[in-house]
């Protein structure tokens, strides 16, 4: 009899032991979110390249497939104005000719945007279709400017962006 209540509490034991180690089991399966990278660059008064007083930002952003979004933001701008939005290769001090994006940024009065990439996933080279991820992006020696409008040619806001801005 003593060793049946011996193997008995042995038993119970081993029941509240596995009990225990049951219950402290998360249910949490769900893969962790991947960390989304982005960066932001300055963009400065187009008085003097050396003038630091920002007026604006370039964002490149990564999105959850993979695809970049690049978007221009000035702080202030002038209300119903279609300012000239321009990012071209090379260095702001030394720009080369060709254009990566043209268009136009509305101006509010306030604060205005612009998308340069949405959701950009792939790019056509020599006629070739070729990946274009987060890392692509940085590789790209640019530089942002924006014209104060098609009939006035002052530039208001220029700064190297992507590989240009190290």
């Amino acid at each position: 009899m003593l060793t049946i209540k011996n193997y008995a509490s042995k038993l119970g034991a081993v029941a509240i032991l596995l009990g225990v180690t049951f219950a402290a089991c998360k249910d949490d399966d769900a893969p962790a979110s991947p960390t989304l990278r982005s960066k932001e660059f300055k963009l400065i008064k187009a008085i003097s390249l050396t003038d630091s007083t920002q007026i604006g930002t370039v964002k490149l952003s990564e999105n959850l497939d993979s695809s970049v979004n690049l978007s221009l933001t000035l702080s202030k701008t002038t209300k119903d104005t279609a300012h000239k939005v321009y990012v071209i290769y090379g260095v702001a001090a030394t720009p080369l000719t060709d254009t990566i994006f043209k268009g136009n940024l509305t101006g509010t009065g306030a604060s205005a945007s612009v998308d340069i990439w949405k959701n950009l996933k792939t790019v056509t080279v020599n006629g070739q279709v070729r990946n274009f991820r987060y890392d692509s992006a940085l590789a790209i020696s640019a530089f942002a400017k924006v014209r104060f409008s098609a009939a006035k040619d002052s530039v208001i806001a220029i700064g190297n962006i992507l590989k240009s801005a190290k």
